[in-house]
């Protein structure tokens, strides 16, 4: 054996003494102790999540039973049964922080949280607890919005429009304004129990009891959604069996029809009129136009010969013509010029109506 192959063989155990074998038969690819840690973390935290989940689910059960039994037998004093509600409260704040990790929303509602302690308790006299439960309820629909749909009670959507409709607290009706905003555009099923149940005279009725951003809010979710009938039912075209079904679902809830009936006409036009502000910079009757644009063919009928009707669209007709009025619909993606039109045709059918009364 030569020098040179004797120095190779000494040098070779020696590394392989040292522990420095890397010879591909001896890799292991791992992943590093770090990723390995925090991935175990991640699995002890979501099984502490679920479990704090569940404890704050069995508490609001027990303090709920206990404090509807003192209330319904007047067992326990006011005081005491506020304080179980103070209570409940909390565990619906403890849940609601937890649904800041979005995992933990599948956590709730595979708990079956909105059956036991959501639709339970959401008609709970106490105030705070309804606010809290709207919250969650809103959180759930932003962070989970198609499972929290399709596990939701139908008649949850039952009691959160007698919410809606006999709740005299402001915040309470602008927290379901919130969640109806969220809930129903593109979901002809609720629509349709929305329109079964309580048809569109509960919301033209309650807006007047509505703050600016609550109004706000309601106008622009019917414009959405009336938008959104009339490209399904007239725009759309119909290319597929499922095209098909999905016209003969908007064509039962029955929305346009509605449109027509003079009661929700004489409704709508005190809604705009309620609402309409003509300053310059007002979102508000940037919406009021729009909507009431897309309203008025259904009711043309129900506005002819009322002077309200007249003295609205011309006002409309005063404020498109106004200096920059162009410019500053375009934000909002409105044409003034094709609007100012169909405001004047309008306003022309409403007026010939009314000459002809005078002549009579």
């Amino acid at each position: 054996m030569s020098r040179i192959s004797i120095i190779l063989l000494l040098f070779a155990v020696l590394w392989n003494n040292l522990g420095f074998c890397y010879t591909t038969a001896d890799v292991e690819i791992s992943t590093p102790v770090n990723d390995v840690i925090s991935g175990s973390e991640e699995q002890e935290s979501s099984v502490f999540s679920k479990e704090k989940i569940n404890k704050a689910i069995e508490n609001i059960e027990e303090i709920s039973s206990t404090a509807e039994n003192s209330n319904r037998k007047g067992i326990l004093p006011v005081e005491d049964i506020e304080k179980m509600y103070n209570a409940m409260n909390a565990n619906f704040e403890d849940i609601i922080e937890m649904l800041a990790n979005p995992n933990n929303a599948y956590e709730f509602l595979q708990a079956k949280g909105l059956d036991r302690i959501m639709i339970t308790n959401i008609e709970t006299p106490y105030t705070p607890l309804r606010n809290t439960i709207l919250n969650l309820l809103k959180i759930l629909f932003d962070v989970a919005p198609s499972t929290a749909d399709a596990v939701m009670p139908a008649r949850m959507i039952d009691k959160v429009l007698d919410i809606f409709v006999t709740d005299d607290d402001l915040t309470v009706k602008e927290n379901v304004v919130d969640i109806l905003d969220i809930w129903l555009p593109e979901n002809p099923r609720v629509q349709a129990r929305v329109m079964k149940i309580k048809g569109l005279v509960p919301f033209y009725e309650q807006i007047s009891k509505l703050e600016v951003r609550g109004v706000r809010t309601l106008l622009n979710l019917f414009n959405k959604i009336l938008k959104e009938h009339l490209d399904v039912r007239y725009k759309k075209p119909q290319k597929s069996k499922r095209d098909g079904e999905e016209l003969k679902l908007y064509q039962r809830i029955g929305l346009i029809e509605h449109m027509s009936r003079k009661e929700v006409c004489n409704g709508l036009l005190e809604i705009f009129r309620f609402t309409w502000h003509s300053e310059p910079e007002n979102e508000l009757s940037v919406l009021i136009l729009d909507l009431s644009t897309k309203v008025a063919p259904f009711c043309l009928n129900a506005f002819k010969g009322k002077l309200e009707a007249e003295e609205l669209f011309d006002n409309f007709l005063k404020y498109l013509k106004e200096q920059d009025r162009q410019e500053y619909l375009a934000k909002f993606g409105m044409n003034a010029s094709d609007i100012e039109t169909i405001v004047t045709n309008y306003l022309d059918s409403l007026k010939q109506v009314s000459e002809m009364k005078d002549e009579f």
